[in-house]
């Protein structure tokens, strides 16, 4: 019996990126929700995800979701989907929004440095 070897190639994804079996994305959401928690959606191999944000996520943690991957090639099941997040942050804001962020930012207790317009942090 006769073997041709196959070769396949696989275009480069905008949205994904592939580490084995294991997929990765990123997933921006706004200063609100990486700080009160919700909900966001984020495009998954097959279908939408529901993604629920938990309340205080960093910009630089990951979000899990077994088995929500590639197949395994020598093995069973499938590799994971992990969710990178981003925090969107805006360029301007509405003089409401201003004002509330100074307000949060004279109660910060463990500011670095300091805040423009900012006398006295906590």
């Amino acid at each position: 019996m006769d073997h041709f070897p196959y070769v396949i190639q696989v275009q480069r994804s905008s949205t994904f990126r592939r580490d084995g079996a294991d997929i990765h994305s990123d997933l921006y959401i706004s200063i609100a929700q990486a700080v009160l928690g919700g909900t966001a959606r984020a495009q998954g191999l097959h279908e939408t995800l529901n993604i629920t944000i938990p309340a205080g996520i960093q910009a630089d943690q990951r979000i899990r979701l077994a088995s929500k991957g590639i197949p395994k090639v020598n093995s069973y099941g499938y590799g994971d989907h992990y969710i990178h997040i981003k925090v969107k942050i805006p360029k301007r804001l509405s003089s409401r929004q201003s004002s509330l962020m100074a307000a949060y930012a004279e109660e910060e207790t463990d500011v670095e440095g300091t805040v423009n317009g900012i006398v006295n942090t906590a």
